[in-house]
This record gives C-alpha cells, sequence and structure tokens, in this order.
C-alpha cells in the first residue's frame, strides 16, 4: 500500500508545479462524430507512473458536473453529493457500487458525475472503477481511448500506478476496464485483484465502482460484496418492477445507500428527477 500511497502523494504535490504538456492524438476520428465533439483542448501530462489528462466530452456524454458546472441537473449531482456524505456521517461508508437493472439506464452517467462531484472542492481522494469489464464505456464518455486499465494490468508486472488516470484538475482518479478481456471472471476473482483493491481502497477516500447491471450477469452481485453500499439507477418508464425486484433478489443483503430516478417525466432536469435515501426503494420502485 504505501507505494501507491507514495504516488498518489507524489502526484498531487506535482500537481502544485508546471509539467511539460504530452499531446494526445484526439479519440473518435470518425468522420461522423467530429460534430458531436465539445470544443476542448485534449492533453497529459506524466507524474512519475501517473498520467493526468484532460477529457474530450461529446455533447452526448452527460457529463454536466464538468464543463456545465452551473447548470441546474450538476446542481442535482451536488445535492446527491451531499445527501451520500451525509450518510457516511451515520456509519461506514467509501466504497459505493453504482448499478441498474438492466442496460440502458444511465449508470455510468451517474458514475461519472457524482465522482467529479465527490472530488469537487475538496482534499479527499476519489478513485471511479470501471467495474463492467465486459461491456466498457468510460473511452466513449470521457476521451479514453487506448488508456490501459484493468486488462492490461492483469496481463502486466507493471505497478498498479501505471494504470491509473488522473483527471486534470480534479482529485478524482480512474482506473478503467482497458482493452475486452477473455475471463473478465477470472480477473475480478483472482487474489491478484483482491490484494489490489484492498490497497486502492487504503489509498483514497471514496471509491466509486460503476458496474455492470443486475441482469443477466452475475457481476454486479460480485462488486456489491466488495462494496459498502449501492446506488441504484432506475430509468422512468423504461424498467419494469418485476425486473428490477428480481435484479435485486440476485444480490446477497444489499445495503442500498440510494436510488436515483432518471429522466422522469416532469422532472426539472432532464438527468434525475428525485434522491431516495436508504430505505426508500420500495416507494421508487412503486412510482
Amino acid at each position: 500500500m504505501s507505494l501507491l500511497y507514495d504516488a498518489l502523494c507524489r502526484s498531487e504535490q506535482e500537481q502544485k508545479t508546471e509539467k511539460p504538456v504530452l499531446e494526445l492524438a484526439p479519440p473518435l476520428v470518425q468522420a461522423q462524430a467530429t460534430k458531436e465533439l465539445v470544443p476542448q483542448e485534449q492533453a497529459a501530462i506524466v507524474w512519475g507512473d501517473i498520467v493526468s489528462f484532460r477529457p474530450l466530452l461529446h455533447e452526448k456524454s452527460r457529463v454536466v458536473a464538468l464543463g456545465e458546472e452551473g447548470s441546474l441537473a450538476a446542481e442535482k449531482f451536488r445535492v446527491l453529493r451531499h445527501r451520500i456524505r451525509h450518510q457516511r456521517e451515520q456509519r461506514p461508508l467509501k466504497r459505493i457500487v453504482v448499478t441498474s437493472a438492466i442496460p440502458g439506464e444511465g449508470k455510468t452517467m451517474v458514475s461519472i458525475n457524482l465522482g467529479l462531484s465527490l472530488a469537487q472542492d475538496t482534499a479527499e481522494r476519489v478513485l471511479l472503477i470501471e467495474g463492467d469489464l465486459r461491456k466498457p464505456t468510460f473511452a466513449n464518455c470521457l476521451g479514453m481511448q487506448d488508456f490501459p486499465g484493468l486488462g492490461e494490468w492483469f496481463r502486466s508486472p507493471d505497478a498498479a500506478t501505471k494504470f491509473l488516470h488522473h483527471l486534470y484538475p480534479s482529485q478524482l482518479w480512474l482506473l478503467p476496464a482497458g482493452a475486452v478481456p477473455e475471463n473478465p471472471d477470472g480477473i475480478l476473482q483472482s487474489a491478484r485483484f483482491l490484494a489490489l483493491y484492498k490497497q486502492l481502497a487504503q489509498a483514497f477516500d471514496w471509491i466509486l465502482i460503476d458496474a455492470p447491471p443486475l441482469l443477466p450477469m452475475a457481476d454486479a452481485s460480485f462488486w456489491s460484496q466488495q462494496a459498502d453500499g449501492l446506488l441504484l439507477v432506475v430509468r422512468a418508464g423504461k424498467t419494469p418492477r418485476k425486473i428490477l425486484e428480481k435484479g435485486l433478489a440476485v444480490l446477497d443483503n444489499p445495503q442500498i445507500v440510494g436510488i436515483v430516478l432518471n429522466e422522469a417525466q416532469g422532472a426539472e432536469s432532464s438527468y434525475y428527477e428525485h434522491y431516495y435515501p436508504k430505505g426508500a426503494h420500495r416507494r421508487a420502485t412503486t412510482s
């Protein structure tokens, strides 16, 4: 743990001094995607093994906590951040799994925006792990094409810091899935990964895991067993109640910290309308 902790400390210290900027090739070079890119410089600064980068966002990425901080949607994520922090005052809460019952409900968008919100105006270190090794999406959302992640780490003898990426200039670090591995279960359930996960939990103040949907795979169940709480994303008008109940049934005593209702009709924001605290998920699923 000390090597990882020392690397993070060096990274934070060197942010205070100017470093040479290394240009990265812009992602999404397809012609049809060009109009969807928000004009923005992308660059990387190398501090030891940890690389800091500025994301290149799409208009459809919906990363409102970065670049749209004054919007109502970004304010909603700050409210969610406040309530998550408040829960930590009442019980141990560091590692949070963000998932949904089925694909397409917006869990990755919630994971990224909540991670950015937790990492704003704070000295706390926040780590966002891409826990869906079968269908990674961070690359498209943040312009992280060809960034090495868990897939490459598992096949490499290099230190874990080489696969952590710092989102400049925040307190957010990311551990992407990287290249899709042949055996995702073998990576997650390996003794080597569990040892790394333990080290990360000691080095960071918050860990968010963007996990796969509850159905049809069992990966989310694995992640829920490694976390202190679960944040469930539900898309209004899309998630059938029976499917939601079936998804929750596969979890072993899930510690639900809240439910985000995404794209509710008549909401103040198109991103989500309500945040339900722990114990209110029965009401949420019937609305």
